[in-house]
């Protein structure tokens, strides 16, 4: 079974983030770079996910 506490981690991070964008914890210039790190943090999850699904199809296939 796969360990999912780096990616609770990352989606923890997020929250944080987000969760202070929405309350304008950040002048203009940390906003733009708070939403940058979200869309870097979200598309490494993304991009984890599309090859898991990936290398699943793999292996089923390969069986």
């Amino acid at each position: 079974m796969k360990d999912f506490y780096m990616e609770s981690i990352r989606l923890q991070r997020i929250d944080l983030i987000t969760r202070s964008l929405v309350n304008d914890l950040y002048n203009d210039d940390d906003k733009e770079i708070a939403m940058v790190w979200v869309a870097e943090m979200f598309t490494g999850i993304v991009d984890e996910i599309r090859d898991q699904k990936i290398g699943g199809r793999k292996k089923l296939g390969e069986g």
